[in-house]
């Protein structure tokens, strides 16, 4: 429904409204049952009338935008649905816990004299955002805990060393240019695992943050004197959280990405006259 800007294609939702369909089919069956053309000629009329003016109409469109709002939200709640299952137990809990105060908060600002019920519904979607980037941020720390945990950073600092011992000790030029490059990979890896545990502490205070914040607001709901100190304080997580899920893409390109440790290498000591063949195998 909604077009490539994200603004409802209006002329396609009045098209596939169901009443105008149920209409045009009815107006078409009975102009074939009856024989009567005149039936048919005159809905294809109406249609292009409403074609041209429906999609223009304010209450239209209000009700357009609100039906596309309700099918992303049920949208957006399959995926959290789906990402909070796969979370630790302990993260589990606490997603769980921020949506029973995400809930209690909507229903204390309802009650509250001093919020209009317009400017309510744009605060509460902020609520669920903020719910849903919670949880897609206990995702990303999931994975980004999984892969360092797989990671065994002093053996790749142990294989740099090799790597540069054989590019000083090795006469043959394919051979050091060759343990050259895997230094450099592996260097690469270190500073790879190094931005993604920037990341993980990054995301993680930015989890308690939320969490935090959220509680406040819990203790706040019911005694706001107006809408603009709601609006301000989830404005102001929004905007950390957008700095922090552009980190989470960031972070995923990086474990996606991620390469295998290479075979441990022998020290050239160990080998005192290797074949060429044995060279490229060491160095795989």
């Amino acid at each position: 429904m909604a077009a490539g800007s994200g603004t409802p294609n209006y002329l396609k939702a009045a098209f596939l409204n169901v009443y105008n369909l149920s209409l045009l089919g009815g107006a078409a069956v009975a102009s074939a049952l009856t024989g009567d053309w005149m039936i048919g000629l005159g809905a294809l009329g109406l249609e292009a009338l409403w074609l041209v003016v429906g999609p223009d109409l304010k209450p239209f469109q209000r009700a357009v935008k609100e039906s596309a709002r309700e099918e992303r939200e049920k949208e957006d709640r399959k995926r959290v649905d789906q990402l909070m299952s796969e979370l630790p137990e302990r993260e589990w809990q606490r997603a769980k816990a921020l949506d029973e105060l995400r809930r209690e908060i909507e229903r204390d600002v309802q009650h509250n004299p001093s919020f209009q019920a317009i400017l309510l519904a744009t605060e509460l979607e902020k609520l669920a955002q903020l719910h849903a980037s919670f949880v897609r941020l206990a995702s990303a720390c999931r994975r980004a805990e999984t892969y360092l945990q797989a990671v065994d950073v002093r053996d790749l600092e142990r294989q740099v060393k090799a790597q540069e011992s054989l590019q000083e000790k090795m006469t043959d030029e394919s051979v050091r240019d060759l343990a050259g490059k895997n230094a450099a990979v592996l260097k690469k890896r270190l500073e790879t695992i190094k931005e993604i545990e920037t990341f993980l502490a990054r995301a993680r205070g930015q989890m308690n943050l939320i969490e935090n914040s959220i509680r406040l607001l819990r203790d706040q709901a019911l005694t706001m004197t107006s809408p603009d100190q709601l609006t301000e304080q989830l404005d102001d997580l929004l905007t950390g959280v957008d700095a922090v899920q552009q980190s989470v893409k960031d972070a995923e390109a990086l474990i996606g990405g991620r390469m295998e440790p290479i075979a441990p290498i022998s020290s050239p000591d160990e080998r005192v006259n290797p074949t060429v063949g044995d060279r490229f195998k060491n160095l795989e």
